[in-house]
C-alpha cells in the first residue's frame, strides 16, 4: 500500500502547502478540529510515526483554493475545461484526476473565502456540479480514490509531477470574483443542457437564480424560435461587433444565433466570433456543437444585444457631441407614465409605515398605467406592468382579485405580469432582466419590498444597500423600464428606513402618510420635477367570498379622497379636548370602544384581558384592513386604552377589564 503522507507529506510542507492525512479508503479526514490544522515538521513526524503512513493527503484549502469540476459528461466536462483556460488565460494550469472526467485545479489564494457552489444538475444518471474549495475544505492531493481503486493523477501540460513540483507560492492566483466567475460560466453551460433537455436542475445551490422556468410562472420566458432571416441576423450581429467579448457574453450569442437560425446559423456565428484575436476553430467547434437544438427557452437575439454589452476598446463620442447651451434645453424633455408622479425612466421608492397602506397605492398607480387611464386627472402613458410580490404572495392576489372586483376588471385581459415569492436582487437582477425582455412592451417594474429582495442584508450599511440599488439601476439600463422599489419608513414615520444614501440614490420618492382611515401620497422628491403634490385615498373593503373553512376573505382597493392624513410633529400637535361622544379627537377611542363592547357582551361578569383585547382589536376588518399579523402594533393600542380607562370607559380590576357602568 502507497505511504503518501510518510513519503511525500514533508516535501510537501517545504512547498508551503498546509496538509491533513486521509485514511486509506476515505476522502475526508477524521481529525477532531482539521480546519484549524497547521502542521509543522516535529508535528508531521509524530502523526506519520503514530498510525498515518500510509494516509493519503488532503491539502487545506484556506490559502490554497481548488476548483473541482464535479461533473461526468464528457462533453460538458471537456467544455467546462476550455472555459477554465479561458478565464485564466496565460496562466499554467495542472490539473489533478480521480474519477475522469472529472478534474480539479489548484490555486493559491491571500485572501481566503468560503466555499461557492453552483447549482446541481442531473442528466437521469450522474449529478453534475461545480464547486470552489475555499476555507474550511480540503481536497484530495495524494490518494488512492476509492470508487477507482486507482492513484489520484496529476498532468500539468508536461509532467505529472503535481504539486510535487511546485511551490504553493507558484500556483495562479484565484480571487473570490474569479471564482464566481467559473461558476456563472457553469450555470451558462448547464442552461444550454437543461434547454436541449440533456440536463435537469436538481437542487438549488449557491445560485437560486439559475433555474428552469416555466410553469405558471408569468414571468418565465419561453419564446418559441422566431425564424429570422439570415440577413436580419447578419444586420444584428453587424450593430454588434466582437471586438473583445467576454466568455459569457461570447456563448450567450452563440446560443442565440443557433436559437434564430439552428445549424445553418453556424458560419455566421463563426465569422462574428474570429472577430476577437482570442477566437479558435476548436473552441468555436467544441461549443457550437454543444448546443444542439433547443427545445426550452432561450433569449431572442434581439433581447440579448439590448440588454448586455460587452467589454470593448475606448470609443469615438459619435452621437453624443457637445452642443451649445440653448441647443442642448431645446432637444430635451421630461416623460412620464404618470404626468408629474411617475417619471417614465429612473427609480422611484415609494415608502411609509406598516399599514400605511403603501403597497395598495403602488397596485393602483402602476394599474392605471397598464390600462391607459388617467390617474387624478393626470395623463398616462400605457405600457405593461412586471410586479414581483417577494413577500406576502397570498395576500397579494387578494389584492389583485379585490382590484378586478371592485373597477370590474377583467383580470385576463389586464398587461401586469406578476412574479411571486423569494427573489434575491444582488444574485438575480440578470434573471429578473432576462425575463423582464420576454413579457410584452414592459415600461415599470414593481419590486415590493426592498427588504424582501435584500435577504441578509444590512439595511444600515452602503456595502449593502448601495449594491441593491446599483442592480436596480443595471435593470433600468437593460430594460429601459421605470423600477419602483417599495420600502419601509423608520419607526416614527419620519423617513426612508436604512441606509441614509437611498434617498439620494432615488430619482423620485413618494411618501405614504396615514391618520386613521385618511392617507396620502406625498410626492417628497423629485429630480425633474415638482415636489409638492399631495393625493389624498382611502382603503376600501372588497369582499372576495370564503375560505375553505367559511371564514369571510377580504381585501382593499384604492379610493380617491380629498382628505389629506399628514402626521405632522409630535411637538406641534394639540392636546385632545371636547366631548367623548362627538369630538374628532376621540375617533379611534371610540371605534375601540365600540370593538370591545361587542367582544365582551354583557353581564355583570363579562370581562377580558388586555391581550385578548389587543387581540379582538387586531382582528377588526375595519382597525385591519389589510388583515396583516399584529398590527396595529400592541404599543398603538395601549395608549388608547389609557384613554378609555381616563374617560370612565373601561376599568380595571387587576388582570381583568370590564366595562364600567
Amino acid at each position: 500500500m502507497p505511504q503518501y503522507f510518510k513519503d511525500l507529506g514533508e516535501q510537501l510542507l517545504d512547498h508551503g502547502y498546509l496538509i491533513v492525512p486521509l485514511p486509506p479508503g476515505s476522502k475526508g479526514p477524521r481529525i477532531k478540529g482539521w480546519p484549524s490544522l497547521a502542521l509543522d515538521k516535529p508535528a508531521f513526524h509524530r502523526m506519520a510515526a503514530n498510525g498515518s503512513a500510509d494516509a493519503g493527503i488532503g491539502v487545506l484549502a484556506r490559502y490554497t483554493p481548488a476548483i473541482d469540476v464535479d461533473i461526468l459528461d464528457k462533453s460538458a466536462a471537456d467544455e467546462m475545461s476550455l472555459i477554465i483556460d479561458e478565464i485564466f488565460a496565460g496562466q499554467a494550469l495542472m490539473t489533478r484526476t480521480g474519477r475522469a472526467p472529472k478534474f480539479l485545479i489548484p490555486f493559491r489564494s491571500d485572501d481566503p473565502f468560503k466555499k461557492l457552489t453552483s447549482n446541481v444538475y442531473t442528466d437521469g444518471t450522474h449529478d453534475h456540479k461545480i464547486e470552489i474549495l475555499g476555507d474550511g475544505q480540503q481536497w484530495v492531493a495524494y490518494h488512492v480514490h476509492p470508487e477507482t481503486g486507482k492513484p489520484y493523477e496529476w498532468w500539468d501540460g508536461l509532467g505529472d509531477a503535481g504539486i510535487m513540483g511546485s511551490a504553493q507560492s507558484e500556483l495562479p492566483a484565484l480571487s473570490r470574483s474569479d471564482a464566481q466567475r467559473v461558476i456563472d460560466a457553469f450555470e451558462v453551460l448547464a442552461a444550454t443542457r437543461v434547454a436541449s433537455g440533456a440536463w435537469r436542475a436538481k437542487d438549488v445551490g449557491q445560485r437560486p437564480d439559475i433555474r428552469e422556468r416555466g410553469g405558471d410562472d408569468p414571468f418565465s420566458v419561453y419564446s418559441e424560435p422566431v425564424g429570422k432571416s439570415e440577413i436580419e441576423v447578419r444586420e444584428l450581429l453587424a450593430r454588434h461587433p466582437n471586438e473583445e467579448a467576454d466568455y459569457d457574453h461570447w456563448f450567450k450569442v452563440l446560443a442565440a444565433v443557433h436559437h434564430e437560425l439552428g445549424d445553418a446559423g453556424e458560419d455566421i456565428a463563426r465569422t462574428w466570433s474570429t472577430e476577437a484575436h482570442k477566437h479558435t476553430d476548436e473552441k468555436f467547434d467544441l461549443t457550437w456543437n454543444s448546443l444542439g437544438r433547443y427545445t426550452g427557452r432561450q433569449l431572442t437575439l434581439r433581447s440579448l444585444l439590448k440588454g448586455e454589452k460587452p467589454s470593448a476598446p475606448e470609443k469615438s463620442l459619435e452621437g453624443n457631441e457637445f452642443v451649445q447651451a440653448a441647443q442642448f434645453a431645446s432637444e430635451q424633455r421630461i416623460e412620464w407614465l404618470v404626468k408629474k408622479v411617475l417619471p417614465k425612466s429612473g427609480l422611484t421608492i415609494i415608502y411609509g409605515e406598516p399599514g400605511s397602506g403603501k403597497s395598495f397605492f403602488a397596485l393602483d398607480l402602476v394599474a392605471h398605467v397598464a390600462r391607459g387611464l388617467p390617474w387624478r386627472g393626470l395623463r398616462t402613458k400605457q405600457c405593461s406592468v412586471a410586479y414581483v410580490a417577494a413577500e406576502g404572495v397570498a395576500g397579494f392576489g387578494n389584492r389583485l382579485k379585490a382590484y378586478g372586483e371592485g373597477h370590474g376588471v377583467d383580470l385576463s385581459v389586464l398587461p401586469v405580469y406578476v412574479r411571486g415569492g423569494q427573489l434575491a436582487i444582488k444574485e438575480q437582477a440578470v434573471a429578473i432582466v432576462d425575463a423582464v425582455l420576454g413579457l410584452p412592451h414592459v415600461g415599470v417594474i414593481v419590486i415590493d419590498t426592498l427588504a424582501a429582495v435584500t435577504p441578509g442584508a444590512n439595511e444600515n450599511v452602503s456595502e449593502d444597500m448601495g449594491v441593491a440599488i446599483e442592480r436596480a439601476n443595471f435593470i433600468i439600463q437593460s430594460t429601459g423600464a421605470a423600477v419602483i422599489l417599495i420600502h419601509h419608513s423608520t419607526k416614527d414615520g419620519g423617513t426612508l428606513r436604512g441606509w441614509s444614501g437611498l434617498l439620494g440614490a432615488a430619482d423620485s420618492t413618494i411618501k405614504i402618510e396615514r391618520r386613521d382611515d385618511k392617507r396620502t401620497a406625498h410626492i417628497e422628491k423629485m429630480k425633474e420635477g415638482e415636489d409638492s403634490g399631495k393625493y389624498g385615498f382611502k382603503l376600501r373593503i372588497v369582499d372576495l367570498g370564503q375560505d375553505d373553512d367559511g371564514d369571510p376573505v377580504t381585501s382593499c382597493v384604492v379610493d380617491e379622497s380629498k382628505d389629506i392624513a399628514e402626521k405632522g410633529n409630535k411637538k406641534e400637535r394639540k392636546p385632545r379636548s371636547g366631548d367623548f361622544e362627538t369630538s374628532d379627537n376621540y375617533i379611534k377611542a371610540r371605534d375601540f370602544l365600540a370593538i370591545i363592547e361587542r367582544a365582551m357582551g354583557v353581564g355583570v361578569d363579562a370581562s377580558m384581558t388586555e391581550d385578548e383585547i389587543v387581540e379582538a382589536i387586531q382582528a377588526d376588518p375595519k382597525t385591519n384592513e389589510m388583515g396583516q399579523d399584529d398590527y396595529p402594533p400592541r404599543r398603538y393600542i395601549t395608549p388608547t386604552l389609557r384613554t378609555l380607562v381616563q374617560k370612565g370607559k373601561i376599568c380595571r380590576e387587576g388582570r381583568a377589564i370590564k366595562l364600567c357602568a
